[in-house]
């Protein structure tokens, strides 16, 4: 019976490289997020032809990376300078932390490559595509974020028993079943708001991502720009999610203080910029919603298949109105 069967790890024992593996493989494969933006890549430089792979700044006042892939731990320590040279013909370089079992001094290990050869055992954590075309400036390369991240999951009887988000692993999963005998459990998912990525301490929440006694929007705001902002009367700007439902509502003026133009053809960007893929219509629609004035006006908002947002006003007004404005997401 000892023979058919394996057990480990053994007390007072080492493990090898493969016992090891086993014991980890089950964490799954991705970026340990505690914050500072781990492995992002920043710092093109068309001179020399490099990247730099971020080492993060966490919370704790420590400096590095770490991420696990096929079950090894990787940690990077310091900021990596990564090359991506010129090329003849159009190439996609893939930022990744490979895992090489033949590489026995560092099984996972931070690089460029070209291609994601799998052979003899290897494995890829692709952190970023690098797509450069023949003679084009590095900064001018289309960059594709990636980094997968691996979290936890965990269970929790009430929502008010859960620890501060920023005690967790970005992307923590905890499932709240308030109670045995409760058909009304929910699932929330640590999250940080910090635009720049790199997750300020006071930016960490729970976001609720299922909650079947919820039919609630969740609703997520759209900053004000250069050119549009939302004024001091109605809703700021924002985009609902419910399911495949999407949802509008706020209102939108010009920074500049002036009228949004019957004679303007081509139309305004009101959402200043286009809504994510995930978010856009599976065909374009057009809606007619109220705008401001003089008098009680209209407006027609097109949202098309490709996110962009365009407003069309019949008459001068100074500001669109965007409640009301629903479509189920592609």
């Amino acid at each position: 019976m000892a023979d058919e069967q394996q057990s480990f790890p053994i007390v007072e024992q080492p493990m090898d490289a493969d016992q090891w593996q086993s014991v980890t493989l089950g964490i799954g494969d991705g970026i340990l997020d505690e914050g500072g933006f781990p492995y992002r890549l920043k710092n093109l430089s068309n001179s020399t032809s490099t990247g730099v792979l971020q080492a993060a700044k966490r919370q704790d006042g420590k400096t590095y990376s770490a991420a696990i892939l096929n079950g090894f731990y990787h940690r990077l320590e310091d900021d990596l300078e990564l090359e991506f040279p010129p090329v003849t013909s159009a190439t996609t370089y893939y930022v990744v932390l490979e895992y090489d079992p033949l590489r026995t001094d560092m099984p996972v290990e931070a690089k460029v490559v070209t291609e994601l050869d799998d052979s003899q055992g290897k494995n890829y954590l692709t952190l970023y595509e690098v797509r450069r075309e023949s003679d084009q400036l590095l900064t001018d390369a289309a960059v594709r974020m990636v980094r997968p991240r691996v979290a936890p999951v965990q269970v929790y009887a009430r929502e008010a028993d859960m620890p501060p988000a920023d005690k967790t692993l970005w992307g923590t999963l905890a499932i709240v079943h308030n109670g045995r005998n409760s058909d009304n459990s929910a699932i929330f998912m640590s999250m940080n708001s910090d635009p720049s990525g790199e997750d300020a301490d006071d930016e960490w929440f729970w976001k609720k991502i299922y909650d079947p006694a919820d039919g609630r929007f969740i609703w997520s705001t759209r900053s004000d720009t250069g050119t549009y902002r939302s004024p001091t009367h109605g809703f700021t700007r924002a985009i609902g999610r419910r399911g495949k439902t999407r949802r509008f509502r706020g209102r939108v003026e010009l920074v500049s203080g002036n009228p949004f133009r019957a004679s303007n053809m081509s139309g305004y960007q009101i959402w200043s910029g286009s809504v994510a893929d995930g978010d856009a219509p599976a065909e374009t629609q057009r809606f007619i919603v109220a705008g401001g004035g003089s008098s009680a006006q209209h407006a027609a908002v097109e949202i098309s298949n490709t996110g962009s947002v365009t407003a069309q006003v019949g008459r001068d007004m100074y500001w669109i109105s965007l409640d009301g404005i629903e479509w189920e997401a592609k």
